[in-house]
């Protein structure tokens, strides 16, 4: 006995006789494919290399490489010139302003190099504690410079003095603000930390007998503890100031991202 409207035999587990509620109307029975996170629209748009894992593109990696090699390149200007003057590299470094310097040029070349040892997974790591440590250590140079040191008033007469207390911080501030993309990342005790490198440079110049900063940083003045306070709340304020200010930046480098194709 045959049954009437009986088509193809059956798979098991499906009804026999016209087709599963599944397949009506053409529909594809098959499990859709589950898709990683950055293909699934799941990365954000202003992380390392656009969405969550993905490659940076050619256009972007280029950018990126390019602009952390010139930052560099204006550290180690700077740091450079007040050696070659000095006649001695490591006693150049006693100096905050040209310690700093020399440090934000080997952090920006590791910056640079960091997707090519990285495999080209990422453009950057992703904490942005070593960039924002820089970026307010520079902050603070530049600003005491052309204050508490009369900078405004003596000029830029050599080259460090033009690249160590102007151009370096200006273009770390520019890199935090509109360059990187990882700063959504910033804790919010990150500004606090930011004081302990200051606060170890603070100790080796006791330590070492630098003299560079004794007209408004004497720790045999009676005030000592006073101004120490004073610039240790302006370092914290200078940090929560940018994390801020890299939130409402947010925006823009999302924007240059889409356009670099990072």
């Amino acid at each position: 006995m045959t049954h009437l409207n009986e088509g193809p035999a059956a798979e098991p587990g499906q009804p026999r006789g016209g087709t599963s509620a599944a397949t009506a109307g053409g529909a594809d029975a098959r499990p859709a494919p589950v898709l990683p996170p950055q293909q699934a629209g799941g990365g954000d748009a202003a992380s390392p290399g656009g969405g969550a894992g993905r490659p940076p593109g050619g256009s972007a990696l280029a950018a990126f490489t390019g602009w952390r090699l010139a930052v560099a390149a204006c550290a180690f200007i700077g740091y450079t010139d007040v050696a070659v003057r000095f006649g001695d590299p490591l006693l150049a470094l006693e100096d905050l302003s040209h310690l700093a310097s020399f440090v934000t040029g080997l952090l920006y070349l590791g910056l640079a190099a960091y997707p090519f040892v990285t495999g080209r997974v990422r453009i950057e790591p992703p904490s942005p504690w070593a960039r924002g440590a820089a970026a307010v250590a520079l902050l603070l140079v530049g600003v005491v410079w052309h204050t508490l040191m009369d900078g405004l008033e003596t000029g830029y007469l050599t080259t460090s003095a033009l690249f160590t207390h102007l151009v370096t911080p200006l273009v770390v501030l520019v890199d935090w603000l509109f360059v990187g993309r990882n700063q959504h990342r910033v804790r919010w005790w990150f500004p606090l930390s930011w004081t302990l490198p200051l606060l170890a440079y603070l100790v080796f110049m006791i330590a070492a007998g630098v003299e560079s900063y004794s007209d408004f940083l004497d720790p045999a003045s009676d005030g000592f503890v006073v101004t120490l306070s004073g610039f240790i709340a302006a370092v914290i304020v200078a940090g929560y100031g940018l994390l801020g200010a890299a939130r409402l930046t947010r925006p823009v480098r999302g924007a240059a991202a889409d356009r670099l194709g990072a």
